[in-house]
């Protein structure tokens, strides 16, 4: 077999101009193109990525401010509970005062008028028995023998430290004691009392006077001390007792 070498050369020569060709023609523009489209996909995906970055900062912006929100409102209802909390204890607490200050008013009140209902009582008591002591007691209570054994006894019932301090009294300042009674007593009842008191008083000169706010009964009127086993006496007791209960 013979092979025409000029044609394989043109043919050869063809084939590299096409090849040229193709690659000047078509080659470089589909190529061109290609970058093209890539550049464009690479663009894309940039700006995709570059939305994707910027929804996720939104989302994260966005879940921040939900929380902080969230956490807004519930300090507010926190300080809200907390201040209604407070105004009610505040009530509570003025209605429990107030509440106080009208038992506590009312207890005043009715203290106050107790004591004045057992004041004018106990008053009432005094002028009364004071009135029936003057008109039942007279010149036995006065001066009879059951006055003085009762001032003898209650002398004998005293601390004798007490009455040492009486004796001792009457010896410092003159030794002169003071019978009072209510009226004038006669002549036989102060030699009475002054032999009944001598014994318990000795070397003591006895005074005698009168005071008609006694009622009835008799006093001891010592320089510095006065025992007193009068009516007005023991009324003055019965008063001031009645208005104490």
């Amino acid at each position: 077999m013979q092979i025409d070498w000029w044609t394989l050369l043109l043919q050869t020569i063809n084939f590299l101009v096409v090849l040229w060709l193709l690659s000047r023609f078509l080659n470089q523009p589909i190529k061109r193109v290609i970058e093209e489209r890539e550049a464009a996909d690479r663009k894309a995906a940039k700006m995709a990525e570059e939305k994707i970055k910027a929804a996720e900062e939104t989302r994260r912006e966005y879940e921040a401010r939900s929380a902080e929100i969230a956490a807004e409102q519930r300090a507010e209802e926190t300080r809200l509970h907390a201040e209604m909390e407070k105004e009610r204890e505040a009530v509570l607490e003025a209605a429990e005062n107030k509440a106080s200050e009208v038992v506590a008013d009312a207890r005043e009140r009715v203290a106050r008028e107790r004591k004045d209902a057992l004041e004018d009582l106990g008053e009432q008591i005094a002028s009364l028995a004071t009135d029936v002591a003057r008109k039942a007691l007279g010149e036995r209570l006065l001066n009879g023998d059951l006055l003085r054994d009762d001032v003898l006894k209650q002398l004998d019932h005293q601390d004798v430290s007490d009455i040492e301090d009486l004796r001792s009294d009457l010896l410092r300042n003159g030794g002169r004691l003071s019978i009072t009674s209510a009226t004038p007593l006669s002549d036989v009842e102060r030699s009475r009392w002054q032999e009944a008191l001598a014994s318990r008083f000795k070397d003591t000169n006895f005074d005698f006077e009168t005071d008609p706010a006694l009622l009835g009964g008799i006093e001891l009127r010592f320089p510095h001390a006065v025992l007193s086993f009068s009516v007005a006496d023991r009324l003055d007791r019965a008063a001031k007792n009645l208005k104490a209960g």
